[in-house]
Parts: structure tokens; C-alpha cells; sequence
């Protein structure tokens, strides 16, 4: 009975130290959520915090964000440019958590 109360504590701690450890993750990739011709993209090196727009595209009710932000840090890559095409779900840019 002792050794099923180690096994479930071990796992607990293995499953506690996997969640600290994916939290903790350097790279963010940031996808487009609309198609369209973009108009505006975040510079490389520029800081950001969640939520702060990443990219703009053209739409009928004018220059809308396509992409945000879900993590705070600092941009790494940009993989668009403006007068690009996107689509739904094409890459955008890399934001790295490490660097704030």
C-alpha cells in the first residue's frame, strides 16, 4: 500500500514540474486569425505584452489586427510584409518569453 502512495506522489510531482516546465517556454509562434493584404507588422526587437497587436490587414471595414500577441516578450521574427498576402493560420511572427 506504501509503495501506491509514492508511485502517486512521484507522478504528481512529475506532472507539477512538466506544467512549471511548459510554461516556461522561450519561442511563441503567432498565426493570422483573418485573410488579407497586410498593412502593418511589428518591427524585430520591438517588446510586446499579451494582447498588443502583432499585424494588421486590409478589410472592407478598413485596417483590422489579424494577429496578437499571446504572451509577453520580445519579437524575434517576423515571417510577413506589408503588402503581403496572408491566410488564416499562415505564420506571422515568433515572440521569445525569455527575453522581457
Amino acid at each position: 500500500m506504501l509503495w501506491k502512495k509514492r508511485l502517486c506522489t512521484m507522478a504528481m510531482a512529475a506532472m507539477l514540474v512538466g506544467a512549471v516546465g511548459a510554461s516556461q517556454a522561450a519561442d511563441v509562434q503567432h498565426q493570422s486569425v483573418l485573410n488579407g493584404k497586410v498593412v502593418t507588422v511589428i518591427a524585430v526587437g520591438t517588446p510586446v505584452q499579451e494582447g498588443a497587436s502583432l499585424m494588421t490587414v486590409e478589410t472592407l471595414a478598413g485596417p483590422m489586427t489579424a494577429s496578437r500577441a499571446t504572451v509577453a516578450g520580445v519579437v524575434t521574427a517576423v515571417e510577413v510584409q506589408p503588402g503581403q498576402t496572408v491566410q488564416r493560420g499562415q505564420d506571422v511572427a515568433i515572440v521569445d518569453t525569455d527575453k522581457k
